[in-house]
């Protein structure tokens, strides 16, 4: 079931500000999104954010499913990390994708976590799931009074504009998309693995809503195709935990290496659809990446 959810004065200088890596350290994530918004109101102020309209105009006429050539590198199989180790990595790893709404009559200016995303090049080539830039693959679309953007933040604070959309499939939810780096940040990318198999140990680190940079750890629970919809319609059901606002995530192993993306869930209840009986978490296992990419 491929039941889509998401899982959406100035300053002169940016300010920065070092939240992070230390994963002991307890974050206030509301200091972290106002130095987000002040972050994304200097870029673009300075033209380094593209708007809805100038991201929708480039992307539209993008063909689907069209293989892009991108480098990326394969995770080296070494000594497995501990759970604490997995998730320091991914701190440095995981984008926040926010959207940044306009002042209107009835609304005030402000962010809200959108979606998930990271890097799998450290020249700033991003993943996240295709559903988060539906609106912009459209040929018709409409774009309400408050709608400004959306842009990236490391987890230190740091602002991208979305520089450009290289590729996508619906139905592997997934899409391919370049920042604009102009501050010169350090990117940390993941490396690619490989399937992971039932039973295997992973690892989650996403942006559920509310509660930005969430660690999260189980197995994979089964694998799973789904013919009647098409290509790339193959699923990795995990226990590890996400929600709403994790769309984008990357799953890794104890390598650190991707073995798959954040993409949906489905919901059980009783017969009565009274009571939840369990959520499945379906995400998108690495090789419908590298379907979509060459080197």
């Amino acid at each position: 079931m491929l039941k889509k959810f998401l899982l959406s004065v100035m300053l002169l200088v940016p300010v920065v500000t070092t939240f992070a890596q230390d994963t002991i350290q307890f974050r206030d994530d509301e200091q972290f999104k106002d130095l987000v918004y002040k972050n994304a109101r200097i870029e673009m102020a300075h033209g380094e954010v593209k708007g809805f309209r100038q991201l929708w105009s480039a992307a539209v006429n993008i063909v689907p499913s069209q293989p892009v050539k991108v480098n990326y590198e394969k995770t080296k199989v070494r000594k497995p990390m501990t759970s604490v180790e997995v998730a320091k990595q991914l701190h440095e790893q995981v984008f926040i994708i926010w959207k940044f709404f306009r002042k209107t009559d009835q609304n005030i200016e402000g962010i809200a976590v959108s979606a998930t995303a990271f890097p799998i090049n450290s020249a700033g080539t991003m993943v996240t799931n295709h559903h988060v830039f539906e609106r912009l693959f459209k040929k018709e679309t409409k774009f309400y009074d408050m709608d400004s953007t959306l842009f990236l933040s490391d987890v230190n604070g740091n602002v991208f504009g979305i520089d450009s959309i290289l590729s996508y499939d619906e139905n592997a939810d997934l899409a391919l998309f370049t920042v604009k780096n102009v501050h010169g940040i350090k990117i940390h990318p993941l490396t690619l693995g490989n399937d992971a198999p039932a039973g295997a140990q992973v690892y989650a680190l996403s942006n559920p809503e509310g509660f930005p940079y969430y660690f999260s750890s189980g197995v994979v629970a089964r694998n799973a195709k789904y013919a009647a919809f098409g290509a790339y319609t193959e699923r990795m059901d995990i226990t590890a935990d996400y929600g709403i606002g994790s769309s984008g995530g990357p799953i890794v192993n104890e390598f650190g290496g991707l073995v798959g993306v954040v993409s949906s869930t489905h919901s059980i209840y009783s017969k009565q659809r009274e009571d939840l009986q369990m959520v499945v978490k379906q995400t998108i296992p690495v090789r419908s990446i590298y379907s979509i990419m060459t080197k």
